[in-house]
């Protein structure tokens, strides 16, 4: 996980804990105060939306309780591995692409970074250049040469 990955889900985990939960508990409350508990959809609506909170709240913690920092990883940059950007000719259009792979969290395809756990990562894990290969794509099983491999910035 990248250091800004690590901040941006501690941010979210202090905006749950600090706004989220206050703001829903209080109309877990108003809503228990309008009289019967078993046929107050209010009530159920808020007590519904604390446990998706504390169930997301979990969720950030076990990320955050073991995450390592790509920064501080020893990356080879001669092939592929978590923490690299990747440069590939997609043989079958004959158009270059180019991706960084880096952890869940980070994943982000407007900005061309994948998750090592994604189906592309994972058929080019431990490849280096000039090496081919096959991987399955939305669009269906593709083949790639890696052009080049370097570390994420």
């Amino acid at each position: 996980m990248t250091r800004k990955s690590y901040e941006k889900l501690s941010a979210e985990a202090r905006r749950l804990k600090e706004v989220e939960i206050t703001r829903v508990s209080r109309e877990k409350l108003e809503a228990a105060q309008q009289g019967d508990l078993r046929e107050n959809a209010g009530y159920e609506a808020a007590k519904d939306r604390l446990n998706l909170i504390n169930a997301r709240l979990y969720q950030i913690a076990e990320q955050l309780a073991g995450a390592q920092f790509i920064e501080d990883l020893r990356i080879p940059a001669d092939v592929v591995s978590i923490g690299t950007r990747v440069r590939l000719l997609d043989l079958d259009e004959k158009r270059e692409l180019e991706y960084c792979i880096l952890g869940p969290a980070d994943a982000d395809l407007d900005q061309n970074i994948i998750s090592f756990q994604s189906p592309l990562a994972r058929a080019m894990i431990a490849k280096k250049a000039s090496q081919e290969f096959s991987a399955v794509t939305p669009g269906g099983e593709r083949n790639f040469r890696i052009l080049s491999i370097g570390r994420y910035p």
